[in-house]
């Protein structure tokens, strides 16, 4: 191997590589164990089995074998057994998932039988409206109006969504043979830090807080869902990644079982129930366990490195039986999602788990430059553990290198970054550039420098639509209709009034749950007398219970909540834009149930209406994203920048001492070199300065790889003008 950029020796090695290297001795076995099964599109066994699948006489109406490369139709066509496919970037993993979902079905697979388990439900409705483009767009009109016309209409019947989608509709099925009750009401994440924060202010633990503050709400339900994700108790959470609030452990323990028996007391249900649940009922109800693996012979997972222990599990209990054919797709090099829970072993150790298991690459690009691709492939090569993968591509052009540069400081780096758009911009429209940066504040220098241009961007992220506090306010009298035992979404209303606090709210809480669940206690003289909009209150919620339709139920509730906005929020005109898109989603739904669920389980990333105006044809759609690394999985742009790679920030500073969050901060870099398709840049200041420390090393991930990889770009500045110059 050629030179490497920069000396590597000065770059700390993480402390605790020792204690794990049984872990990595065993993650290694079994990626050589599914090597050893793997298969490829290449041998004379599979050109042969090939023919067979797709014979003339079969009657498909796709042909699979010149619309897709050999290793994909090879993971389109094996539809028996357990099989990995390892797709890399950009190597077309949703098109190989579509025509195997037609190539099922043209094989007469009933669809009922098919279960698409993925990560968004956008995901899983582009698969299935792909294939039945796909299907329907092969027959002529006289065919369409025969026999196959039902075989694409069918595709409705295949069980597709995300994982929590999913289960939460398998407990409301089968809510009898489980013995639960199917009213339940959905706690997002910040209701799940609600209910921790009343039941704390409720039962008035004896916490000691003169050594050190009590946790907040944010920290405890973080505590309570890794917890229960990684499988890790919480005493030894806390004291591996939570040292300083060690001295609470026993009231922390104490409180995430008063909030699981407050839970179960209330019919509700937080994110991580929905998944635990059903895995426990699998566990213990070999009807309902049977019932699935009847029920779903044929499985597909998207993003499988993304999986956490309990979905993990949940797979293993349907697919257990030898008969049930089980694909899952992913690729190891872009698993980042720990913080979520996400737990990277699970792809490694398919081999384990399926011994008989099968593994298929996908490795051909179909998004970068080979000179791009290049670059990515070297930082595969640097990734500790995973599936051997070179990715390749037929372009026959080459294209540019990455280019890497250093800027004196944050206010240069930003400034170079604008001047490579501009110079960009007769060959690109802005919306084909994106600035991908560590940390959300990683990008505060480019964003002004970006607006001094009068350059547009959008930045991904923000607060989520159905995190906005007026939006919450509006669902919690939705959840209280359909689940008046919903103690949280009671208390989030009742103190939006003045004269009513935390101790009024619960006694009035706990006198409609004692009166069967009646609204008649907001009219009684005892709380009446604390406020005066309890009474209308109670006219409200008794109009709205007895609307026919979702939407009228939004418009009697926002009849009644506008008149209190204004009261709270001085931006109250501009939040009443997003109830427009409250009552559109509301007149997608024919029931509360569904509404909610499809709100807690598959949110609107983004306040639609701040975009609502915006023609689609308009060039205000033409836009330069800046966004973080995280929230760029899955897309791409012709021109990216990553910037702020300076070791510390990339990787971040407290992921340095730890091998398997080092490993992870690889493969983020990995992920954001990889949504490049022609041209990327890579950006660092001199030096980078807080509280946590000064960091003037450039990244590891850009020093560790050799130097004919990527070009250097040294920038000068003129002495009249603070705009560089490049040589």
């Amino acid at each position: 191997m050629s030179a490497t950029l920069f000396d590597t020796q000065n770059y700390q090695y993480p402390q605790n590589f020792a204690d794990i290297k049984p872990k990595l001795a065993r993650l290694e076995q079994a990626i050589e164990k599914l090597e050893a099964n793997l298969i490829d599109a290449d041998a004379d066994m599979n050109k042969k089995l090939f023919e067979q699948r797709l014979r003339h006489d079969l009657g498909l109406q796709v042909d699979y074998a010149s619309e897709l490369n050999p290793n994909q139709l090879l993971a389109a066509t094996t539809i028996d057994g357990k099989v990995l496919v390892i797709a890399g970037a950009g190597s077309g993993k949703t098109k190989t998932l579509t025509y195997r979902t037609s190539y099922l079905l043209e094989n007469g697979i009933a669809p009922k039988q098919i279960l698409l388990l993925t990560f968004t439900r956008k995901s899983a409705n582009e698969i299935k409206s792909r294939a039945k483009t796909l299907l329907a767009s092969r027959l002529s009109d006289d065919e369409l109006s025969e026999d196959v016309l039902p075989t694409t209409k069918t595709l409705n019947d295949i069980t597709s969504g995300t994982f929590h989608s999913f289960c939460n509709r398998l407990l409301r099925q089968y809510s009898g043979l489980l013995g639960i009750n199917p009213r339940f009401t959905i706690l997002d994440t910040a209701d799940s830090e609600d209910a921790i924060d009343l039941i704390f202010k409720e039962k008035k633990y004896p916490v000691q807080t003169k050594k050190q503050a009590f946790p907040r709400k944010k920290t405890l339900q973080n505590i309570f869902s890794t917890s229960r994700n990684r499988r890790i108790h919480i005493r030894e959470l806390i004291e591996t990644n939570y040292p300083d609030i060690a001295i609470h452990i026993p009231i922390i323990e104490q409180l995430a079982l008063d909030f699981h028996t407050y839970k179960r007391a209330n019919h509700l249900y937080d994110f991580d129930d929905i998944i635990s649940q059903v895995v426990s009922h699998l566990k213990t109800n070999s009807k309902f366990r049977a019932l699935l693996q009847e029920n779903y012979r044929y499985i597909m997972v998207d993003e499988y490195q993304d999986t956490n222990i309990p979905q993990k599990q949940l797979i293993d209990l349907i697919a257990a039986p030898a008969s049930v054919s089980l694909m899952v797709v992913g690729d190891d090099n872009q698993s980042i999602y720990a913080f979520r829970g996400a737990n990277y072993e699970n792809i490694l150790l398919f081999g384990e788990t399926y011994p008989e298991a099968q593994l298929i690459k996908l490795e051909q690009n179909y998004r970068s430059t080979p000179a791009v691709l290049d670059y990515i492939n070297g930082l595969s090569e640097q990734i500790t553990l995973g599936y051997q993968k070179q990715l390749y591509s037929n372009m026959a052009i080459a294209g540019q290198k990455p280019i890497f540069s250093r800027l004196s400081d944050e206010t240069r780096e930003a400034k170079y970054i604008a001047n490579k758009i501009v110079e960009h911009k007769p060959d690109y429209d802005y919306k084909d550039f994106a600035i991908l940066c560590r940390t959300s504040f990683g990008s505060n220098y480019v964003q002004l420098e970006l607006m001094e241009r009068h350059i547009p961007f959008i930045v991904v992220g923000g607060i989520k639509f159905v995190e906005r506090r007026h939006i919450k306010d509006v669902l919690a009298f939705v959840k209280i209709l359909y689940n008046p035992n919903d103690a949280i979404a009671w208390h989030r209303i009742l103190t939006l009034f003045r004269g009513v606090g935390g101790v009024t709210a619960t006694k009035l809480t706990q006198a409609i749950n004692t009166d069967n669940n009646s609204f008649e206690p907001l009219r009684a003289k005892a709380f009446t007398k604390k406020s005066a909009q309890l009474e209308p209150l109670y006219t409200v919620l008794t109009k709205a219970s007895q609307a026919e339709s979702v939407e009228t139920v939004i418009e009697d509730i926002l009849e009644f909540y506008i008149p209190l906005l204004k009261t709270i929020e001085e931006n109250w005109r501009e939040r009443s834009e997003d109830f427009r898109v409250l009552k559109n989603l509301a007149n997608e739904h024919n029931s509360l149930d569904n509404f909610l669920e499809n709100l807690a389980l598959d949110p609107p990333n983004d306040s639609i209406a701040a975009t609502d105006n915006v023609n689609k044809d308009s060039d205000d759609k033409d836009k330069v994203t800046i966004s973080t690394i995280h929230s760029s999985k899955g897309l791409e742009w012709p021109v990216v920048f990553v910037n702020s790679l300076v070791d510390g920030m990339t990787p971040h500073h407290r992921s340095i001492d730890d091998f398997e969050e080092l490993e992870e901060e690889r493969k983020l870099f990995y992920v954001a070199c990889s949504r490049a398709k022609t041209r990327l840049y890579l950006t660092a200041p001199d030096y980078f300065a807080s509280y946590s420390g000064y960091f003037d090393k450039p990244s590891r991930f850009i020093a560790e790889l050799s130097a004919d990889k990527v070009e250097i770009e040294i920038a000068k500045l003129h002495k009249e003008s603070s705009d560089p110059v490049w040589w």
